[in-house]
């Protein structure tokens, strides 16, 4: 039979694993409103750019302005850059929080890591005279 505490400590740690999840939600989705307002500023500063370039030709602006504008354009990839990463990052901290980030949720093509084996090869190794295949 399953004591009362055995019973407290599953729902609370289901209840954490809950709340991980949702943050880890609530955390991606911000990323993915920070990603599409700085590809919407990338756009903006290219056709202002392309404005202002448009108007030094007719001499309207100077050489400053103009390159005012690639500095705004230069920025605003850079913070897309940053919120693609963010956004990246995001998603993993979520499968971690999650448990699922592992080698086959991943679909990786490399093998399985599995601790007992590697163990059973290097037990009886000094460290720095064998290799784990035994060479």
């Amino acid at each position: 039979m399953i004591s009362k505490f055995t019973r407290v400590v599953a729902f609370a740690t289901v209840v954490s694993l809950a709340g991980s999840a949702a943050f880890g939600a609530a955390t991606n989705e911000g990323t993915k409103i920070a990603l599409t307002a700085a590809e919407s500023e990338v756009r903006a500063a290219g056709i202002a750019l392309r404005g202002v370039q448009r108007e030094a030709q007719a001499g309207q602006r100077t050489t400053v302005d103009v390159l005012n504008a690639q500095q705004d354009l230069t920025n605003g990839r850079a913070r897309q850059i940053l919120a693609q990463r963010d956004r990246v990052i995001a998603s993993y901290t979520l499968l971690s929080a999650t448990g699922r980030l592992d080698v086959r949720t991943l679909r990786l093509d490399t093998p399985d890591y599995l601790p007992e084996v590697h163990y059973h090869q290097v037990r009886d190794a000094w460290h720095g005279l064998r290799t784990p295949s035994g060479q």
